[in-house]
């Protein structure tokens, strides 16, 4: 097969994998559009594993934080309950990186962090 052609069958994959159910917009398909898509593929590829590193990294975190937070419970008789249940940070990596904005991710760390710090300040 010739790279192009080999080229043009990748772009078409990720383009499937990226519109999923949905029609793939038509587009002429030539040498530059398929180096444009292709590049494209690429730069999307490399995201999702920086993605994919930070959710682990996150999901570290947390579950660092949700142990001291166990821990700061016991020595100092605090209790706080969550308004993210742990099964949620536990669930993110059942799921697609793509199905939680990295915002919503930040989001829970904070949340998980901010807790702590209230339930410090009532003691």
């Amino acid at each position: 097969m010739e790279p192009q052609e080999e080229t043009e069958m990748q772009v078409a994959a990720w383009l499937k994998k990226i519109f999923g159910d949905h029609p793939i917009p038509q587009y002429e398909v030539n040498p530059r559009t398929t180096e444009i898509l292709h590049h494209l593929s690429e730069r999307n590829r490399v995201r999702d594993r920086d993605v994919y590193l930070v959710i682990e990294d996150l999901k570290q975190k947390a579950s660092e934080y949700e142990s001291e937070g166990a821990t700061f419970s016991q020595r100092h008789g605090c209790f706080s309950v969550s308004s993210v249940p742990s099964s949620t940070i536990r669930e993110t990596g059942k799921i697609k990186a793509t199905d939680y904005t990295f915002e919503e991710k930040i989001g829970v760390l904070f949340r998980l962090n901010a807790e702590s710090i209230s339930c410090s300040s009532e003691n």
